[in-house]
């Protein structure tokens, strides 16, 4: 959101009435249709990552690295970390995660 959208709803909402409101709701709206289209393209870039992690991943425990490494076929800008992170946060009731003391935790299908 731009400084001075923010400005505006605050002089707005503490007694400004020379606030042009319909500049700001297209500001705040343009803003809000941002932030869903990046978090709609990061559930399917999740939900694609899901598949392939799901579609290399064995009986046997194997690192998020592990698992990034056994394919080619991540969506753009995925990482080992963003495989870590989904199934630790996102996939975590689908996966068994093996606590290795100091070494990093690996994963296998529920």
């Amino acid at each position: 959101m731009k400084k001075n959208t923010l400005e505006a709803i605050r002089n707005y909402l503490n007694g400004d009435e020379t606030v042009d409101l319909s500049v700001l709701r297209e500001e705040v709206n343009a803003e809000y249709e941002r932030l869903n289209a990046k978090r709609d393209a990061n559930r399917i870039a999740y939900d694609e990552a899901k598949e392939i992690a799901f579609g290399v991943m064995g009986n046997e425990p194997m690192t998020a690295k592990e698992i990034f490494e056994a394919s080619d076929e991540w969506p753009q800008g995925f990482t080992p970390n963003k495989v870590g992170y989904a199934l630790r946060n996102y996939w975590n009731d689908e996966v068994v995660k093996h606590d290795n003391g100091k070494n990093a935790f690996t994963f296998t299908k529920a």
